[in-house]
């Protein structure tokens, strides 16, 4: 036995020797640094204006220093002690009194403990960064702009105006549209080109149209005479420095949005039409930490790819908003979003498929919530949205027309939902989760509300609130509402009016009244097949 325990030991510490003698050193990465927004390494500005970035410093083996050199001179140093990593915020502003055409260099060095280095390099060219350039495009005199507005500017409903890659309003600037205005965004043929309109924080959007002269936003296919596709051009974005959830200052797409300015104006947008939205998986249009002084009143958003409406945060209203054949969601907002709604409608006529895979069918025409990752963080998503009709893809009886939703609100987002009616899902019709039932009948509110022909017509919690009858919440039908056809409303003993000054008054369950259509009232307003209502 004792033979066997010496083998034993002797064997044990042969295995650890070889061992030892395959031990190779481990050598921690060389650091980082990681652009939190992608930038070219060459930036053009125009003399008093801003020129923003943000890094993500990081040295697995410590970080040592920062440096900022612009032209080979020091101009910003950090020393640091225990950090592995460290957000560093380059706010530079170009002075007034350089000259154009001139050019500076900027070397952004960190070194870790081992005396490692992990640099960027950036050109900042000074020089006018809107481009406005007049072509002939199928026998139409058309303006074409790309670039950074920082001063004011036009669309004059007598001329023909084309976006060519993203033209971004900036540093206060306004853009000013005038009604009956058509603009047109650039399509390419490679699928990570696009076009896009960008309203940065602290400048605005005036586009204000009527019911008889809207204003337009679509493809350029349009212009030449072609099919324009659901994802022709990469949307419009709308940021402002209302609150999120998420942070204070956040980036999302490349554009910084969020803040403390619950009141924040951004513009105003009536009688809008934005269609053919949605390339390189951005959404047709993006509310980002929009403030309430912003007016959304009269938008549709016409078949588009991705999701309709994105609203992240912010604290702005909307009245008679539609999506009419939308891609993936409807309106999905969260990030603490507190606002009003009424008059909602969307419909869609998406298919499922397989080949080629249409993975939207799984989504939802009305989506609320929080904060994924901790239910209860401030602000709270929190609704008032009254008067609503959504209409799926259509249900039938074993048929697999995917798994799209009507309503789901979750991770912590709460609210008044009334006057609503959805139908022809062929998953759920209204799903509420991840509310504790206290908030029932308190903070989370769903009343006169009929759902009917879905798969499921409640589901999860959404269930409690069609127990009891006090609530009006059912599967009857409601006369005229089909898979073709949201003119029609069911009368109900709850007027929004109630609700605060936003709210007009409308008695029924629904978003158009047949003696009150306003999706037919001018000629703003797109049918699903296209047509002017």
């Amino acid at each position: 036995m004792k033979n066997i325990q010496i083998l034993t030991f002797v064997f044990i510490v042969l295995i650890i020797s070889v061992a030892c003698d395959r031990e190779e050193a481990f050598d921690l990465p060389a650091p980082s640094l990681v652009l939190r927004t992608p930038t070219n390494d060459l930036i053009v500005q125009e003399p008093g204006n801003e020129i923003y970035l943000e890094f993500d410093v990081l040295a697995s083996a410590g970080l040592a220093s920062f440096i900022v050199l612009k032209d080979g001179e020091l101009i910003d140093e950090i020393n640091y002690t225990d950090e592995i990593s460290s957000i560093y915020v380059f706010d530079y502003v170009v002075p007034l009194d350089q000259e154009i055409g001139s050019q500076n260099e900027f070397e952004f060095i960190v070194t870790d403990r081992e005396e490692r280095p992990a640099r960027f390099d950036l050109s900042v060219l000074v020089r006018s960064t809107f481009s406005e350039i007049v072509e002939e495009i199928n026998g139409q005199e058309v303006t074409v702009v790309k670039g950074k507005l920082n001063n004011d500017y036009r669309f004059e409903v007598s001329k023909t105006y084309m976006i060519d890659s993203v033209l971004s309003i900036e540093n206060g600037a306004t853009l000013t549209i005038d009604a009956g205005s058509t603009i047109y965004f650039k399509t390419y043929n490679n699928p990570n080109e696009f076009s896009q309109l960008a309203i940065l924080r602290d400048s605005r959007i005036i586009a204000e149209g009527n019911k008889d002269l809207p204003i337009v936003f679509t493809s350029d296919k349009v212009l030449y005479g072609e099919t324009p596709q659901p994802n022709d051009w990469g949307g419009i974005y709308i940021l402002g420095n209302a609150p999120s959830n998420a942070g204070s200052t956040l980036i999302n797409d490349g554009y910084r949005y969020g803040g403390n300015r619950p009141n924040d104006n951004s513009g105003i947008l009536k009688y809008i039409r934005v269609e053919y939205a949605g390339k390189a998986g951005f959404h047709a249009m993006n509310f980002f930490g929009v403030g309430a002084q912003t007016t959304v009143e009269n938008l549709q958003i016409f078949k588009n790819e991705n999701i309709a409406l994105r609203v992240r945060g912010g604290r702005v209203n909307f009245k008679y908003l539609a999506g009419i054949g939308h891609g993936g969601y409807g309106i999905w907002c969260d990030e603490g979003w507190q606002g009003n709604g009424q008059f909602w409608l969307f419909q869609t006529d998406r298919e499922a498929t397989l080949v080629p895979v249409n993975f939207w069918n799984i989504a939802r025409s009305l989506e609320m919530r929080s904060n994924d990752s901790f239910f209860e963080t401030e602000p709270r998503t929190t609704f008032r949205i009254s008067n609503v009709t959504l209409i799926g893809n259509g249900f039938q009886q074993e048929v697999n027309s995917g798994s799209r939703r009507g309503v789901r609100i979750r991770t912590g987002a709460r609210g008044t939902l009334q006057n609503m009616l959805v139908t022809e899902f062929p998953d759920d019709g209204v799903r509420i989760e991840d509310l504790p039932v206290t908030d029932f009948g308190q903070q989370m509110v769903l009343s006169n509300t009929f759902s009917f022909n879905n798969r499921r017509n409640f589901e999860q919690d959404a269930p409690i609130f069609a127990q009891n009858p006090s609530n009006n919440v059912n599967t009857n039908p409601v006369a005229g509402i089909s898979l073709n056809n949201f003119v029609g409303v069911e009368p109900t003993s709850f007027n929004p009016s109630s609700l605060g000054n936003f709210f007009s008054s409308a008695p029924y369950a629904g978003a158009v009244n047949p003696s009150n259509d306003w999706t037919a009232d001018g000629s703003w307003f797109k049918n699903l097949d296209g047509t002017i209502r």
